[in-house]
């Protein structure tokens, strides 16, 4: 039984329903807020939303409050009874199901993220985002056939949805196809060559396939694009050294070392590299300035504590140590590899570091 009520506006008598809300509700999902639009596809509701357009033009606008939270179930029960299906929205966009199955999924309520998706489909079978987002989630539940063919098709319909390619990249990177990953990181990063992270997962896939010029390749690639990278430099260098390449490896080294990184895991491995090198009043002068009260100081601040110790600077390598060890113990714990490499036992005992 539908509860009615009725109430007189300015000579205008007006009836509103417990239905009421969901068609505000459908107006901002489905039209963008537009009554224009959707008075087209519904006419046999042309009263009823007449009536909502009268309330806003002399009372007050009509929005999420009157009917939120929106809940997908409630929908989908009122659809069913007024026998709404999706070619009934010709003249709607999908656009407000898209990020209320962001929202869905945000909240880990994936099944309704789902359907939601799949019935954005429905109403408009071009749009690539619900492809791409539904082969996602379809993967996150472990259906990799269904996730792969719906990325696939999303990449079919827009070749420029970048995340579609980095997905289908990663699932078949954690199956070991290699070949098929790098397929599609190499469209990935043809769409949008500035995709950084994914020059290294490249090159990470044709070192696990055995295919070093290619990951040298690739890493020289980014290297173009980011002069400075440090990280995609020492990567290179590891690798030259991996095929035997010492002299190379060396050439990248001394780049390094002529790098100014921007980024605080490009300067731990400059530092590292400094160190090696005996670059420790260079470490200082870069490090010093950058220091502040931030935790990634705090982190830096580890970095400085051998080339204090080599520079003479005991009192200020022992004050970060002391820091450290009593703000991020676990942090300066995973330092030990570089204390035992660059420090003596003698120089450690000095620094109290045991």
């Amino acid at each position: 039984m539908i509860m009615k009520v009725e109430m007189m506006v300015k000579d205008k008598t007006l009836i509103l329903t417990d239905e009421t809300p969901f068609f505000i509700m459908l107006r901002d999902l489905f039209y963008g807020g537009d009554w224009y639009n959707m008075k087209k596809d519904f006419t046999e509701f042309v009263n009823e939303i007449e009536d909502l357009e009268f309330i806003e033009k002399n009372i007050t606008i009509l929005g999420e409050a009157f009917y939120g939270p929106i809940i997908w179930s409630e929908i989908i029960a009122f659809l069913n009874k007024r026998n709404i299906h999706p070619d009934k929205f010709e003249h709607g966009t999908v656009d407000g199901l898209y990020e209320l199955a962001i929202e869905y999924a945000d909240k880990d309520l994936l099944g309704d993220a789902k359907n939601i998706l799949e019935f954005a489909l429905k109403i408009d079978k071009n749009f690539a985002p619900a492809y791409e987002f539904l082969g996602t989630i379809l993967i996150e539940h472990g259906n990799f056939d269904e996730g792969i063919k719906f990325l696939n098709r999303a990449i079919e319909v827009d070749p420029w949805l970048v995340q579609a390619y980095s997905t289908l990249g990663e699932v078949y990177y954690n199956k070991g196809e290699y070949d098929k990953a790098i397929g599609y990181w190499l469209k990935e990063i043809e769409y949008s060559p500035n995709d950084i992270f994914t020059y290294f997962m490249i090159a990470d896939a044709y070192t696990r396939s055995k295919n070093y010029e290619k990951a040298i390749e690739i890493l020289n690639r980014l290297i173009e694009i980011d002069n400075d990278n440090v990280i995609a430099m020492y990567e290179l260098s590891q690798i030259y050294r991996e095929i035997g390449k010492e002299k190379e490896a060396e050439i990248v080294e001394q780049e390094i070392l002529n790098s100014k990184p921007s980024d605080p895991n490009g300067m731990e491995i400059w530092a590292k590299i400094k160190m090696k090198y005996g670059k420790y009043e260079e470490i200082v002068k870069a490090i010093e300035p950058m220091i502040d009260e931030s935790i990634e100081s705090l982190h830096l601040k580890a970095l400085l504590i051998v080339p204090y110790i080599k520079l003479g600077k005991t009192e200020k390598a022992r004050k970060f140590y002391e820091e450290l060890k009593q703000n991020d113990f676990w942090y300066l714990f995973g330092k030990k590899e570089i204390f035992d490499k660059y420090l003596t036992n003698k120089e450690k005992q000095l620094c109290g570091i045991s």
